[in-house]
Protein backbone atom coordinates (compact mmCIF):
# COMPACT_ATOMS: atom_id res chain seq x y z
CA UNK A 1 0.00 0.00 0.00
CA UNK A 2 1.41 3.39 -1.03
CA UNK A 3 0.07 6.55 0.64
CA UNK A 4 1.15 10.15 0.00
CA UNK A 5 0.26 12.65 2.75
CA UNK A 6 0.12 16.38 1.98
CA UNK A 7 0.18 18.49 5.15
CA UNK A 8 -0.93 22.13 5.08
CA UNK A 9 1.00 23.64 8.03
CA UNK A 10 -1.18 26.74 8.30
CA UNK A 11 -4.54 24.90 8.35
CA UNK A 12 -6.37 25.03 11.67
CA UNK A 13 -3.83 27.46 13.15
CA UNK A 14 -1.05 24.90 12.74
CA UNK A 15 -2.72 21.79 14.17
CA UNK A 16 -2.31 19.85 10.91
CA UNK A 17 1.47 19.83 11.34
CA UNK A 18 1.06 18.43 14.86
CA UNK A 19 -0.49 15.29 13.34
CA UNK A 20 2.70 14.22 11.54
CA UNK A 21 4.08 12.05 14.39
CA UNK A 22 0.74 10.22 14.65
CA UNK A 23 0.65 9.65 10.87
CA UNK A 24 4.19 8.26 10.93
CA UNK A 25 3.41 5.97 13.86
CA UNK A 26 0.23 4.57 12.26
CA UNK A 27 1.96 3.96 8.92
CA UNK A 28 4.88 2.15 10.53
CA UNK A 29 2.55 0.06 12.69
CA UNK A 30 0.55 -0.99 9.61
CA UNK A 31 3.66 -1.48 7.42
CA UNK A 32 2.53 1.19 4.96
CA UNK A 33 4.86 2.60 2.32
CA UNK A 34 4.29 6.31 2.84
CA UNK A 35 5.59 9.76 2.08
CA UNK A 36 4.80 13.00 3.90
CA UNK A 37 5.25 16.40 2.27
CA UNK A 38 4.51 19.82 3.78
CA UNK A 39 3.04 22.50 1.52
CA UNK A 40 4.69 25.91 1.45
CA UNK A 41 2.34 28.40 -0.14
CA UNK A 42 -0.46 29.00 -2.62
CA UNK A 43 -0.61 26.30 -5.28
CA UNK A 44 1.87 24.09 -3.45
CA UNK A 45 -0.74 21.51 -2.41
CA UNK A 46 -1.92 21.02 -5.99
CA UNK A 47 1.68 20.69 -7.17
CA UNK A 48 2.41 18.06 -4.50
CA UNK A 49 -0.76 16.15 -5.44
CA UNK A 50 0.41 16.02 -9.06
CA UNK A 51 3.81 14.84 -7.83
CA UNK A 52 2.12 12.08 -5.82
CA UNK A 53 0.24 10.62 -8.78
CA UNK A 54 3.27 10.95 -11.06
CA UNK A 55 5.21 8.84 -8.54
CA UNK A 56 2.50 6.18 -8.62
CA UNK A 57 0.81 6.73 -5.26
CA UNK A 58 -2.75 5.38 -5.23
CA UNK A 59 -3.92 7.24 -2.11
CA UNK A 60 -3.32 10.98 -1.78
CA UNK A 61 -4.28 12.38 1.60
CA UNK A 62 -5.20 16.00 2.34
CA UNK A 63 -4.15 16.88 5.90
CA UNK A 64 -5.87 20.21 6.43
CA UNK A 65 -9.21 21.88 5.76
CA UNK A 66 -11.58 22.21 2.83
CA UNK A 67 -9.20 24.46 0.89
CA UNK A 68 -6.47 21.83 1.15
CA UNK A 69 -8.91 19.17 -0.04
CA UNK A 70 -9.87 21.34 -3.02
CA UNK A 71 -6.26 21.69 -4.14
CA UNK A 72 -5.65 17.95 -3.82
CA UNK A 73 -8.78 17.27 -5.89
CA UNK A 74 -7.53 19.58 -8.63
CA UNK A 75 -4.19 17.79 -8.58
CA UNK A 76 -5.40 14.19 -8.84
CA UNK A 77 -8.45 14.44 -11.13
CA UNK A 78 -8.01 12.18 -14.13
CA UNK A 79 -5.51 9.90 -12.44
CA UNK A 80 -5.91 6.47 -10.84
CA UNK A 81 -5.73 7.78 -7.28
CA UNK A 82 -8.15 8.17 -4.37
CA UNK A 83 -8.61 11.22 -2.16
CA UNK A 84 -8.28 10.74 1.59
CA UNK A 85 -8.98 13.29 4.30
CA UNK A 86 -7.43 13.90 7.72
CA UNK A 87 -9.18 16.95 9.20
CA UNK A 88 -6.94 19.75 10.33
CA UNK A 89 -8.72 22.89 9.18
CA UNK A 90 -11.16 25.28 10.79
CA UNK A 91 -14.34 23.96 9.17
CA UNK A 92 -13.72 20.44 7.85
CA UNK A 93 -17.14 20.54 6.20
CA UNK A 94 -16.77 18.01 3.41
CA UNK A 95 -15.71 15.31 5.87
CA UNK A 96 -19.20 15.51 7.41
CA UNK A 97 -20.62 14.12 4.15
CA UNK A 98 -18.53 10.94 4.35
CA UNK A 99 -17.98 10.37 8.07
CA UNK A 100 -19.70 10.93 11.41
CA UNK A 101 -16.34 11.18 13.18
CA UNK A 102 -14.17 14.29 12.95
CA UNK A 103 -11.35 12.99 15.17
CA UNK A 104 -8.13 13.27 13.11
CA UNK A 105 -6.60 10.26 14.87
CA UNK A 106 -9.53 8.11 13.74
CA UNK A 107 -9.22 9.62 10.26
CA UNK A 108 -5.60 8.44 10.07
CA UNK A 109 -6.82 4.87 10.54
CA UNK A 110 -9.63 5.46 8.04
CA UNK A 111 -7.29 6.48 5.21
CA UNK A 112 -5.18 3.36 5.85
CA UNK A 113 -7.98 0.81 6.30
CA UNK A 114 -11.01 2.51 4.67
CA UNK A 115 -12.91 1.58 1.54
CA UNK A 116 -12.81 3.49 -1.74
CA UNK A 117 -16.06 4.70 -3.35
CA UNK A 118 -16.81 7.02 -6.25
CA UNK A 119 -18.61 10.32 -5.64
CA UNK A 120 -19.74 13.17 -7.87
CA UNK A 121 -17.30 15.88 -8.85
CA UNK A 122 -18.17 19.51 -9.46
CA UNK A 123 -16.65 21.69 -12.16
CA UNK A 124 -16.93 25.47 -12.39
CA UNK A 125 -15.03 27.64 -14.87
CA UNK A 126 -12.41 24.90 -15.37
CA UNK A 127 -11.82 24.40 -11.62
CA UNK A 128 -12.96 21.24 -9.85
CA UNK A 129 -14.65 21.10 -6.45
CA UNK A 130 -16.40 18.41 -4.42
CA UNK A 131 -18.42 20.22 -1.77
CA UNK A 132 -20.23 23.55 -2.31
CA UNK A 133 -19.94 26.44 -4.73
CA UNK A 134 -21.70 29.73 -4.09
CA UNK A 135 -22.12 33.31 -5.28
CA UNK A 136 -23.59 36.39 -3.67
CA UNK A 137 -23.31 37.45 -0.05
CA UNK A 138 -22.05 33.99 0.76
CA UNK A 139 -18.92 34.32 -1.37
CA UNK A 140 -18.34 37.78 0.09
CA UNK A 141 -18.54 36.21 3.56
CA UNK A 142 -15.89 33.64 2.59
CA UNK A 143 -13.55 36.51 1.71
CA UNK A 144 -14.20 38.12 5.11
CA UNK A 145 -13.80 34.78 6.88
CA UNK A 146 -10.11 34.75 5.94
CA UNK A 147 -9.78 37.56 8.47
CA UNK A 148 -12.24 36.41 11.15
CA UNK A 149 -10.91 32.83 11.34
CA UNK A 150 -7.68 34.24 12.72
CA UNK A 151 -9.74 35.13 15.78
CA UNK A 152 -12.58 32.57 15.85
CA UNK A 153 -12.83 28.91 14.82
CA UNK A 154 -15.43 26.90 12.87
CA UNK A 155 -18.89 28.41 12.48
CA UNK A 156 -18.07 31.36 14.78
CA UNK A 157 -15.60 32.69 12.22
CA UNK A 158 -18.27 32.39 9.52
CA UNK A 159 -20.95 34.05 11.67
CA UNK A 160 -18.68 36.98 12.56
CA UNK A 161 -17.85 37.51 8.89
CA UNK A 162 -21.52 37.22 7.93
CA UNK A 163 -22.66 39.83 10.43
CA UNK A 164 -20.16 42.31 9.03
CA UNK A 165 -21.04 41.53 5.42
CA UNK A 166 -24.80 41.87 5.98
CA UNK A 167 -24.33 45.57 6.73
CA UNK A 168 -22.29 46.23 3.57
CA UNK A 169 -23.73 43.86 0.94
CA UNK A 170 -25.80 45.49 -1.83
CA UNK A 171 -26.72 42.44 -3.90
CA UNK A 172 -25.97 41.26 -7.44
CA UNK A 173 -28.34 41.22 -10.41
CA UNK A 174 -27.82 37.67 -11.62
CA UNK A 175 -29.22 35.49 -14.38
CA UNK A 176 -29.25 31.84 -13.32
CA UNK A 177 -29.98 29.04 -15.79
CA UNK A 178 -30.56 25.62 -14.18
CA UNK A 179 -31.04 23.06 -16.97
CA UNK A 180 -33.00 25.74 -18.93
CA UNK A 181 -35.02 26.88 -15.89
CA UNK A 182 -34.33 30.61 -15.51
CA UNK A 183 -34.11 32.64 -12.30
CA UNK A 184 -33.32 36.32 -12.75
CA UNK A 185 -33.07 39.31 -10.44
CA UNK A 186 -31.33 40.78 -7.45
CA UNK A 187 -29.79 37.96 -5.44
CA UNK A 188 -28.83 37.54 -1.82
CA UNK A 189 -27.02 34.25 -2.47
CA UNK A 190 -27.04 31.13 -4.59
CA UNK A 191 -25.44 27.95 -3.26
CA UNK A 192 -24.66 25.06 -5.62
CA UNK A 193 -24.34 22.03 -3.36
CA UNK A 194 -22.81 18.62 -3.92
CA UNK A 195 -22.14 18.08 -0.20
CA UNK A 196 -24.50 19.08 2.61
CA UNK A 197 -22.31 21.31 4.77
CA UNK A 198 -20.06 24.32 4.43
CA UNK A 199 -18.99 27.41 6.36
CA UNK A 200 -18.36 25.44 9.56
CA UNK A 201 -21.48 23.25 9.55
CA UNK A 202 -24.02 25.41 7.70
CA UNK A 203 -26.60 23.48 5.63
CA UNK A 204 -27.59 25.36 2.45
CA UNK A 205 -29.25 22.31 0.85
CA UNK A 206 -30.09 19.65 3.46
CA UNK A 207 -31.16 17.09 0.82
CA UNK A 208 -27.92 17.25 -1.17
CA UNK A 209 -26.22 13.93 -1.92
CA UNK A 210 -22.65 13.45 -3.10
CA UNK A 211 -23.44 10.51 -5.38
CA UNK A 212 -26.80 11.20 -7.09
CA UNK A 213 -25.47 12.93 -10.21
CA UNK A 214 -27.15 16.27 -9.40
CA UNK A 215 -26.43 19.57 -7.74
CA UNK A 216 -28.91 20.84 -5.16
CA UNK A 217 -29.24 24.57 -5.75
CA UNK A 218 -30.48 26.95 -3.05
CA UNK A 219 -31.34 30.42 -4.35
CA UNK A 220 -32.28 33.26 -2.00
CA UNK A 221 -33.62 36.48 -3.48
CA UNK A 222 -32.50 39.80 -2.06
CA UNK A 223 -34.28 41.01 1.08
CA UNK A 224 -34.09 43.75 3.68
CA UNK A 225 -31.18 43.72 6.12
CA UNK A 226 -33.68 43.30 8.96
CA UNK A 227 -35.07 40.13 7.39
CA UNK A 228 -31.55 38.83 6.73
CA UNK A 229 -31.00 38.65 10.47
CA UNK A 230 -34.08 36.45 10.92
CA UNK A 231 -33.26 34.24 7.91
CA UNK A 232 -29.59 33.72 8.67
CA UNK A 233 -30.06 31.45 11.75
CA UNK A 234 -32.46 29.25 9.76
CA UNK A 235 -29.99 29.05 6.88
CA UNK A 236 -27.30 27.87 9.29
CA UNK A 237 -29.52 25.06 10.61
CA UNK A 238 -30.92 24.08 7.20
CA UNK A 239 -34.48 25.03 8.20
CA UNK A 240 -34.98 27.79 5.61
CA UNK A 241 -37.19 25.91 3.13
CA UNK A 242 -40.42 27.74 4.04
CA UNK A 243 -39.07 31.25 3.49
CA UNK A 244 -40.72 32.86 0.44
CA UNK A 245 -37.47 34.22 -0.98
CA UNK A 246 -35.89 30.73 -0.98
CA UNK A 247 -35.98 28.40 -3.99
CA UNK A 248 -34.59 24.85 -4.10
CA UNK A 249 -34.01 23.08 -7.40
CA UNK A 250 -31.91 20.15 -8.63
CA UNK A 251 -29.79 20.45 -11.75
CA UNK A 252 -26.82 19.14 -13.69
CA UNK A 253 -25.84 22.25 -15.64
CA UNK A 254 -26.02 25.65 -13.94
CA UNK A 255 -24.91 28.89 -15.61
CA UNK A 256 -24.78 32.12 -13.61
CA UNK A 257 -24.02 35.43 -15.32
CA UNK A 258 -23.74 39.09 -14.32
CA UNK A 259 -22.85 42.33 -16.10
CA UNK A 260 -20.07 43.02 -13.60
CA UNK A 261 -17.45 40.68 -12.05
CA UNK A 262 -18.57 38.87 -8.89
CA UNK A 263 -16.98 36.55 -6.34
CA UNK A 264 -17.39 32.78 -6.78
CA UNK A 265 -16.71 30.48 -3.83
CA UNK A 266 -15.61 26.90 -4.55
CA UNK A 267 -14.93 24.87 -1.40
CA UNK A 268 -13.75 28.04 0.32
CA UNK A 269 -11.51 29.12 -2.56
CA UNK A 270 -12.43 32.38 -4.32
CA UNK A 271 -12.33 33.36 -7.99
CA UNK A 272 -13.67 36.53 -9.64
CA UNK A 273 -15.52 36.45 -12.97
CA UNK A 274 -18.64 37.66 -14.80
CA UNK A 275 -19.90 34.09 -15.15
CA UNK A 276 -19.97 30.84 -13.20
CA UNK A 277 -20.58 27.77 -15.35
CA UNK A 278 -21.24 24.69 -13.21
CA UNK A 279 -21.41 21.11 -14.47
CA UNK A 280 -21.53 17.86 -12.51
CA UNK A 281 -19.39 14.81 -13.27
CA UNK A 282 -21.22 11.76 -11.95
CA UNK A 283 -18.88 9.40 -10.06
CA UNK A 284 -16.00 11.65 -11.09
CA UNK A 285 -13.56 10.97 -8.25
CA UNK A 286 -12.55 8.17 -5.87
CA UNK A 287 -12.73 8.97 -2.16
CA UNK A 288 -11.63 6.94 0.86
CA UNK A 289 -14.53 6.33 3.28
CA UNK A 290 -14.35 4.90 6.81
CA UNK A 291 -14.51 1.10 6.67
CA UNK A 292 -17.84 1.10 8.53
CA UNK A 293 -19.57 3.02 5.67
Amino acid sequence: MNIFFIVNPVAGKGKSKDLIPFIESACKENKVNYKIEISNGEGSVKHLAKQAVSEGYKKVIAVGGDGTINEVVNGIVGYDAALGIIPGGSGNDFLRSISNNSDPLNAIQDVIHGTISKIDLGLCNNRYFINVGSVGIDAEVVIRTETTKKIFSGSLAYIAAALYTIFTYKGWNLRIDIDNHIIQGKTLLTAVANGKYYGGGIMPAPKAKIDDGYYDLCHISHMSKLKMFSVFPKYIKGTHSNIKEVTFIKGKQINITCDTPFAINLDGEIMIDTKADFSIIHQGIDVIFPKSK
